[in-house]
């Protein structure tokens, strides 16, 4: 249901990168609708390791390329959000690969 929101915001972030503001959660910020709220963007070093730890995922990726993670959170009604992540690499490929369980992770 959310997944043409997380990709246009995807998109919006990337151009925020492509203007060579990379790891900026304010101008990440810039490029979101007002219902988006960017909760961080922290660079990651080159052969970093990095993972949020929920049930989904429970151990980190490991000797990954340097690379932005950006958190974000969106309201999507007065009584419900989603948070999703990005892993903006500083050479991008072009390529984009999305993973998820459609919500229901641990239900």
């Amino acid at each position: 249901m959310y997944h043409w929101l997380t990709t246009a915001l995807f998109l919006g972030v990337v151009q925020a990168t492509s203007l060579g503001r990379h790891c900026e959660a304010e101008f990440i910020q810039a490029v979101l609708p007002s219902n988006a709220t960017v909760l961080y963007a922290l660079p990651q070093s080159n052969g970093a390791s990095y993972g949020d730890q929920n049930i989904a995922y429970p151990l980190n990726a490991t000797d990954l390329p340097a690379f932005c993670a950006v958190l974000v959170n969106v309201t999507s009604s007065p009584t419900s959000s989603f948070t999703f992540g990005l892993g903006l690499p500083d050479e991008w490929n072009e390529r984009y690969l999305a993973v998820g369980n459609g919500g229901f992770s641990g239900g």
